[in-house]
């Protein structure tokens, strides 16, 4: 019996030795792969409804936290549909492409231990909710990154590793990204009626 409890003992004091995984979020200062520096990951407006997965400098230079009902942007563990930590776009000219609330935040990664590399998902939305935004109620973005090992203890006498940035999302250029909007109605009715069409002319034939 003290054998056994001994032996859970154990394997609760080296659970608690692999501290959880912590990274920082923000979009201001994000380290380069090389760590040569850092770069910032601005996030834009999309002004080519039904177009636009990756910001081109030609195109918006509109920071999206100055749209209508604000943008969101959360950080989400593979399969799941709730953020673990959200911050909001500034709304002023000089903010709008910007994390401001709050600017950074050093956040712990839910199943993750120190150490290790989870893949998250990391989304921007306008409005009330992701869901919503991608039905049709506004603009929103999604993009994978593979995390640089996570901060924290990783246990087995190592030393502690300081928390990273999210290394990896957005051109290292500093371009930023552009979020996805649905098309306009008329882009929507043309496809309709092209549709229409082909389908008349197959059954001419």
């Amino acid at each position: 019996m003290k054998k056994a409890l001994l032996a859970l003992a154990a394997i609760a004091v080296s659970g608690s030795a692999l501290g959880q995984g912590t990274l920082i979020f923000k979009n201001l200062g994000v380290q380069k792969a090389d760590g040569s520096g850092t770069y910032n990951v601005g996030i834009f407006e999309n002004i080519h409804p039904g177009g636009g997965t990756g910001h081109n400098p030609s195109d918006s230079t509109n920071g999206a936290g100055d749209l209508a009902g604000g943008v969101t942007v959360g950080l989400f563990t593979a399969g799941s549909s709730t953020p673990f930590a959200t911050g909001i776009l500034g709304t002023a000219a000089n903010t709008s492409p910007f994390i401001v609330t709050p600017a950074s935040q050093t956040v712990a990664v839910p199943g993750s231990a120190a150490g290790t590399t989870p893949t998250i998902t990391i989304r921007a939305w306008q409005g009330s909710s992701f869901a919503s935004a991608q039905g049709g109620a506004g603009q929103w973005g999604e993009w994978t990154v593979t995390t640089r090992p996570l901060g924290g203890d990783p246990g087995g006498g190592a030393l502690p590793i300081t928390p990273p940035t999210l290394t990896g999302w957005g051109p290292e250029t500093g371009a930023g990204l552009e979020l996805n909007a649905v098309p306009e109605p008329t882009t929507i009715a043309f496809g309709v009626l092209g549709i229409g069409a082909l389908a008349l002319m197959r059954r001419r034939k």
